[in-house]
């Protein structure tokens, strides 16, 4: 008997509010959740349809989202989905989709939901983030990456090669805030085989990040470039829109060998976690 699973898990973000030359993070209520582990039952179609075939029907309900990356491949006798969508409504779209599928086509998903503007930070981002799997690495203080009220977030970031460091904290409020570099932080270097550590609050340029209500799921976006990819001088905090359209446009030209300094030096991490009461 075919089987598709699914798991919910809950996830959040976290909110930027100044607060006395450091700053707190406050969670937004965001649901979100991955696609795989409850079984369900599948239609019962009278033709036979192939993986194959049950790849390309999928991936034309996917096609059709607007924030979104989600990954369709054939195992053997059904489908292994992956990747994440960007409302709730594409989820449920994509579960019915799969849900569609006839007696035969087993069906391993996992599929994230990410909010906009995390959907689109993650489309900006992505090919690097592959790319810097094992060069470029985000470390946090709760290995659990479960942060509860007023406790302290602190990101490490290290890297097997040396360039410029970008490290952002993006809201699904529609804010960005940026971490390195900024105003009080301008120095951007990152050295390979020396961590960076962001929030510990031990210099005069380092902000400290507190945990506050409401609670949800939240993102930290890190590149590391050859060159620079933004002045130091930018607002601290921005909307999400017009920046990630900049980071795409920069990342675009940095890929292009516009800038020779910077050409094919850049690699993304990002990370999620979630915030909770107690």
């Amino acid at each position: 008997m075919p089987r598709i699973s699914f798991t919910l898990f809950p996830t959040g973000m976290a909110r930027f509010v100044r607060c006395l030359g450091g700053a707190r993070l406050a969670a937004a209520g965001i649901a979100a959740f991955l696609l795989s582990g409850q079984t369900l039952a599948q239609s019962q179609p009278d033709t036979a349809t192939t993986p194959a075939e049950a790849v390309r029907l999928v991936s034309a309900t996917a096609g059709g989202f607007t924030c979104a990356g989600v990954t369709v491949a054939e195992t053997g006798k059904g489908l292994r989905v992956g990747g994440y969508v960007g409302t709730g409504e594409d989820a449920a779209a994509l579960k019915a989709a799969l849900t569609g599928l006839p007696p035969g086509i087993d069906v391993d998903a996992r599929v994230a939901l990410r909010p906009w503007p995390l959907c689109e930070a993650l489309g900006v981002a992505g090919p690097l983030d592959r790319q810097g799997a094992g060069t470029l690495d985000l470390a946090f203080n709760r290995p659990s990456m479960v942060y509860r009220k007023d406790e302290k977030l602190e990101v490490t970031v290290s890297a097997g090669t040396s360039g410029h460091l970008t490290v952002d904290y993006i809201d699904t409020d529609g804010s960005v805030i940026h971490m390195v570099p900024m105003r009080l932080r301008r120095d951007d270097r990152l050295e390979a085989g020396r961590p960076v550590t962001l929030g510990g609050g031990k210099s005069a340029a380092d902000r400290v990040y507190t945990i506050t209500p409401p609670y949800g799921p939240a993102m930290i976006l890190a590149l590391v470039t050859r060159a620079p990819l933004f002045p130091a001088d930018r607002e601290e905090v921005e909307p999400a829109g017009p920046y990630l359209a900049s980071l795409r446009a920069a990342l675009a030209k940095v890929e292009s060998g516009a800038n020779p300094e910077a050409d094919g030096g850049a690699v993304a991490r990002s990370a999620f976690f979630t915030t909770v009461a107690e």
